[in-house]
C-alpha cells in the first residue's frame, strides 16, 4: 500500500493519493479485439469485458499489482477504522482533521527531497522500506487497542511516523512503474490498471471493515492491515525492475531540483495541472476524514453506515477509473474534461450541504467519488506523458507533493470549521471552492492555450 488516504494513517497514498498512479490512454479498435491469452504464461494481452489488460503480460508487473491490492484493501480498512476509532475516544471532528493533519504535514517538507531520492536510489528498497515502517506502526496500534491501552495521541504519533515513511515511497512508488515493464509502449496500460486496482480497493476495504467494526471491533482491521504488508514486501524482493538512475553528487542535489522547477515553469499546461491537483487536495479530500462524523449523523449503527458511505465513494471511484481504462478523452479535450469533473467533484460535495437524508447522500457520494478519480487520474496521466525520464521522479514529487502538501491544512480546515459549524455547512463551502476553481483554472486554461 502506499497512496490510500482515508483519514491519512496509512497509505497508498492516494495519495500518497490520493496519491496512486491514475490514468489511461484510449487504445485503439484492434487492441480490443486481440484475444485472451494465458496470463500466467506471459502472454501479451488480456482482454476481459472489452478492455485489453496488457501490462498483465509482464511478469514483474502483475506480481506487483496484484500484491498492491491485497495491501490496499487492508490500507483502506485501517483507514476505515482509525477515522471510527479516532471519532469514538475524543467525539471531536477538529481531531478527526488533526490527525490528517499529523499524517500530511511530513510530506509537506519531505516530499521533494523524495523525489530526488527516486531517481538516485533504487525504488525497490526506497518503497519496500516504507512498507516496513507501516507494518511496524500498524502492528503497533493493533497491539494497543488489543491490550484496551490506545490512545489518540499513540494514533497521531503513528500517523507522523507513515507520513515521514510515505515521504520517500511516494514518489519512487509512482516513478517504479516504468521499471516494472519490458515494452515501454504498455506504460500507458500499467498506469491504468493502477487506478483500476486502487479504487476496486477502495470499494472493498471499507465494505469490509465496517462489517469487521460491526462484529469484532477496530483490533482486526488494524492487524489485518499489518499483515496485507508482507506480500507486497516480498513481491518487491522478488522483481527484477529495470530502473535507470541518475547518480549525482550531494551538492548538486537542491541544482537537481532546481531544474525540475524549471522544466515545470516552463512547461505551462504542466503547472496549471499541478495547481488543479492541489486545489482538489485543499478542497476536495478533506470530506473523507469527516465521513466518521456523518456515518453517526446519518446511521444509527455508525460502524455499517461508515462502511456504507466509504463503500459508495469507492463506488464511484471504480466506475471512473473503469471508464478510463475502456476510454480516455483525447489530448486535446484532456484538460476540458479535467476541470468538468473537478466541477462536478465540488457539486457532489456541496450537495450534501443541503440534505440529511440517506439515499441522496450516497448517490452524491458516488458522483463526487467518480469525479474524483477522473479529475486526478487524468491530470496524471497527461503529467506522466509529457515528462522526461530523467526528470520523472523530480517532476511526480511535485505531483505528489500538490497532493499530500496540502492536504494537512484541508483536514486542518475542514475539522475546525466541522467543530464549530457541523458536516453541512462545511460540506457547502468545501464543493463550492472547487467550484470556484475550476472557474479560474478554464479562465486560465483558456489564456495559457
Amino acid at each position: 500500500m502506499v497512496v490510500p488516504r482515508l483519514p491519512m494513517l496509512t497509505t497508498r497514498t492516494d495519495l500518497c493519493s490520493t496519491c496512486a498512479v491514475m490514468g489511461g490512454l484510449t487504445r485503439r479498435r484492434s487492441d480490443l479485439r486481440r484475444s485472451c491469452s494465458n496470463m500466467g504464461g506471459g502472454a501479451a494481452n488480456c482482454i476481459i469485458g472489452g478492455m485489453a489488460f496488457e501490462a498483465f503480460g509482464e511478469r514483474d508487473y502483475r506480481l506487483f499489482w496484484t500484491t498492491q491490492f491485497i495491501s490496499n484493501i487492508g490500507s483502506w480498512m485501517q483507514g476505515i477504522a482509525q477515522g471510527w476509532l479516532v471519532y469514538r475516544l475524543t467525539d471531536s471532528p477538529f481531531l478527526l482533521g488533526f490527525v490528517g493533519f499529523a499524517n500530511s504535514i511530513p510530506q509537506f517538507f519531505l516530499m521533494l527531497p523524495g523525489g530526488v531520492v527516486a531517481d538516485r536510489f533504487d525504488r525497490r528498497r526506497v518503497v519496500s522500506a516504507s512498507q516496513c515502517v507501516q507494518t511496524l506502526t500498524a502492528l503497533w496500534l493493533a497491539i494497543a487497542i488489543y491490550a484496551h491501552r490506545i490512545t489518540v495521541w499513540q494514533i497521531i504519533a503513528a500517523a507522523i511516523v507513515t507520513g515521514i515513511a510515505m515521504s520517500f515511497s511516494g514518489p519512487a512508488y509512482q516513478a517504479m512503474v516504468v521499471d516494472l515493464l519490458d515494452d515501454r509502449s504498455r506504460l500507458s496500460n500499467a498506469i491504468a490498471m493502477n487506478s483500476l486496482q486502487f479504487n476496486l480497493s477502495r470499494a472493498i476495504g471499507p465494505l469490509i471493515a465496517g462489517v469487521a467494526l460491526s462484529l469484532y471491533g477496530p483490533f482486526w482491521c488494524f492487524f489485518l492491515n499489518a499483515i496485507s504488508f508482507l506480500p507486497l514486501i516480498w513481491a518487491l524482493g522478488a522483481i527484477k525492475a529495470r530502473q535507470i538512475r541518475h547518480p549525482v553528487s550531494e551538492a548538486a542535489m537542491l541544482s537537481h531540483l532546481g531544474e525540475a522547477f524549471q522544466y515545470v515553469l516552463r512547461e505551462r499546461i504542466v503547472l496549471l495541472l499541478l495547481a488543479i491537483v492541489a486545489a482538489a487536495s485543499l478542497f476536495g479530500y478533506p470530506y473523507l476524514s469527516l465521513l466518521p462524523m456523518i456515518a453517526r449523523a446519518l446511521f444509527v449503527n455508525d460502524a455499517k453506515g461508515l462502511g456504507l458511505l466509504m463503500g459508495g465513494i469507492g463506488a464511484g471511484a471504480l466506475s471512473g477509473s473503469l471508464v478510463l481504462s475502456v476510454r480516455t478523452p483525447k489530448p486535446s479535450r484532456m484538460t476540458t474534461v479535467i476541470l468538468i469533473t473537478l466541477a462536478t467533484f465540488g457539486i457532489g460535495l456541496a450537495g450534501i450541504g443541503f440534505t440529511r437524508q440517506q439515499a441522496p447522500i450516497f448517490a452524491l457520494l458516488v458522483l463526487s467519488g467518480a469525479s474524483m478519480v477522473i479529475c486526478v487520474a487524468l491530470c496524471n496521466t497527461s503529467i506522466q506523458q509529457r515528462i522526461p525520464d530523467a526528470l520523472r521522479g523530480r517532476v511526480l514529487s511535485m505531483y505528489t507533493f500538490a497532493f499530500s502538501g496540502f492536504l494537512p491544512f484541508g483536514n486542518l480546515f475542514g475539522g475546525i470549521l466541522a467543530e464549530h459549524r457541523g458536516f453541512q455547512p462545511t460540506m457547502a463551502v468545501l464543493g463550492g471552492s472547487l467550484i470556484v476553481t475550476a472557474g479560474v483554472a478554464a479562465v486560465l486554461a483558456r489564456t495559457s492555450s
